[in-house]
């Protein structure tokens, strides 16, 4: 398991990687962290402190500044450039001690700690030497705090017996082993993070698990980006953000310190999903997001199939990452809130760039797809850019209508993979009544065609629902008082459906119902997450776990919308 870890610690980058996991590592072996790395300010070399026992020095309380770099520490690291090793500490000596120690922490001895994730090489050991002899007093040493270290901290601190021994060891080594195989690598993180989460055990207890569950995300993360497959890392990102909310919601921790820490562990979380999500879906799917089928030859599948449910996970992937960045976006001031905005008009270009290159994405083979339809929709409102994909709904309604006629390609209920790749077996009067009993697909389409004025199009898919099935049961779906204590572990049983849609007749009767239903189950006072402004978590839940998009959440901007939001052309 040393092994692992220290791999692990090699492979982490300075900024915010390591950095990341330092304060959390400090926390969970007895230190009060003081400071944490921040962007945009100066920090003076110091990118954590600390104070704590000093295990070299009999135990005594001292005060630790760290200076984190990556990897091993070559010559280079140790005094090649601005941002190196000897001038962060001596821009400790100069600056940081004389005028920024705490008065409370001004008479603890202090330790400047060089942090690494690999080791010291040797061709600098007695350069090292000499500085530490230059500089070192009575109340201030420098030290050395290597991958070996940092691992040994790991493993007797936040990876207690608890889940390095017996079966949880056993799911996590499985994880890491079969990155290669997403699904079973998942599988075997989830039932690891039900394992650890099922655990009884006090608050503390708790927050020492929700770390443990963090690190052993991180790992996951480097080992699969040093494999160059960030499928399990993503979904596991997605996975810990979710299940880590009911412990982390601020509604239902009482004490004020623990609510803090807890906080702080979800926004890690967030950002480490935020991290995966960029390299996936920006950096490794966005330069192919633009060119030609480039991205439907990527699935390495001939079933047209296989190619329409691996896009449509990408198109919900990058739809979920977008409204993540625009919520962060407004939520946040400054630089920070501007570069985020920027960022998500850019995602919504890599979504806009995938539906018009990949044209399986007009023809959804599962009506579930109604789910990253909403969410891909949803977010080119929030940007003010409707008219971009106006013509992507445009030519679903065409496919639809033309697909429901002839009884061919028209989406399926059904979830089960096998029955996805065989649909339709045949044109019959039983089969086709049997897969389309039910749907929350067009609803969807035909409250946002509504919404981008393509009133032609939504009456003509309109027209052939109602010649041709009426025996459907198209419907939405709203969250009831169970839904908070149950969604975000994965259970699908709550909730309520508002079955028998109106569409036969004017959009305007099923506007009428929508608004009455969200009148009487307002959302905020079900989703805590909704009500302390973090919508996007909702969203995401909703993906991870195949539940339909609330009716309060993609219909909500419908009577807000303006000719301004549809601008004049499309894109």
């Amino acid at each position: 398991m040393k092994l692992v870890v220290t791999h692990y610690l090699r492979s982490l980058r300075e900024r915010d990687e390591l950095d990341a996991i330092l304060p959390d590592l400090l926390s969970e072996t007895g230190f009060e962290v003081l400071t944490r790395p921040q962007r945009g300010t100066r920090q003076a070399g110091v990118d954590v402190a600390a104070v704590g026992p000093d295990t070299d020095r009999d135990g005594r309380k001292t005060l630790f500044l760290f200076t984190v770099k990556s990897g091993d520490l070559t010559r280079a690291h140790w005094d090649g450039a601005q941002q190196a090793v000897r001038p962060s500490v001596n821009e400790i000596l100069d600056d940081y001690i004389p005028n920024r120690i705490p008065p409370q922490y001004s008479d603890l001895p202090i330790a400047i700690c060089v942090c690494m994730g690999g080791e010291m090489r040797e061709d600098i050991r007695a350069q090292w030497s000499g500085f530490c002899k230059t500089v070192e007093k009575p109340n201030l040493r420098l030290c050395e705090w290597n991958g070996e270290r940092l691992a040994d901290l790991i493993l007797t601190g936040m990876l207690r017996a608890e889940l390095v021994e017996g079966e949880h060891r056993g799911l996590f080594q499985k994880a890491l082993a079969m990155l290669d195989q997403p699904d079973v690598a998942y599988r075997h993180f989830s039932r690891l993070l039900e394992r650890l989460f099922a655990a009884t055990g006090d608050e503390r207890v708790r927050t020492r698990q929700l770390r443990q569950a963090y690190l052993c995300l991180w790992i996951l993360f480097v080992w699969a980006r040093d494999g160059d497959n960030l499928e399990t890392a993503y979904r596991g990102a997605e996975l810990l953000l979710l299940r880590s909310w009911p412990y982390c919601d601020s509604t239902r921790v009482e004490n004020g310190v623990l609510k803090r820490e807890r906080m702080s562990h979800f926004e890690q979380v967030l950002k480490l999903y935020l991290i995966v999500a960029h390299l996936l879906l920006v950096e490794k799917i966005g330069p192919f997001a633009n060119k030609r089928f480039a991205l439907s030859m990527g699935v390495g599948s001939r079933n047209s199939k296989d190619v329409n449910l691996a896009l449509f996970e990408t198109l919900g992937r990058i739809a979920l990452y977008g409204i993540w960045l625009h919520q962060l976006s407004a939520m946040n001031e400054g630089a920070f809130a501007e570069t985020t905005d920027r960022e998500a008009n850019r995602v919504l270009d890599l979504g806009i760039d995938v539906v018009n290159a990949n044209p399986t994405l007009v023809v959804p083979v599962c009506d579930e797809f109604a789910i990253e339809i909403a969410l891909f929709i949803y977010l080119a409102h929030l940007r003010k850019r409707l008219h971009s994909v106006r013509g992507y709904l445009s030519a679903m309604a065409e496919h639809l209508w033309f697909a429901l006629k002839i009884r061919d390609g028209y989406p399926t209920p059904s979830t089960d993979y096998r029955a996805i790749l065989e649909h339709p077996q045949n044109r019959s009067d039983e089969y086709f009544q049997e897969y389309t009993r039910a749907s929350i697909l067009y609803p969807v389409l035909l409250t946002w065609l509504t919404l981008v004025g393509d009133h032609d199009r939504r009456d003509r898919l309109i027209s052939v629902l109602r010649e041709r099935t009426l025996h459907t049961t198209h419907q939405v779906w709203v969250p009831d008082s169970l839904t908070d204590e149950v969604l975000w572990h994965g259970n699908r049983n709550h909730g309520l459906a508002v079955p028998g849609l109106p569409i036969e007749g004017s959009m305007d009767k099923v506007f009428e119902v929508f608004n009455e239903v969200t009148k009487q189950h307002p959302i905020a006072e079900c989703i805590s997450a909704v009500r302390v402004g973090l919508t996007p978590l909702m969203f995401t839940a909703c993906r991870h776990f195949r539940m339909p998009v609330p009716i309060h959440l993609w219909h909500a901007g419908f009577e807000e919308s303006s000719a301004a939001d549809l601008g004049a052309g499309e894109e």
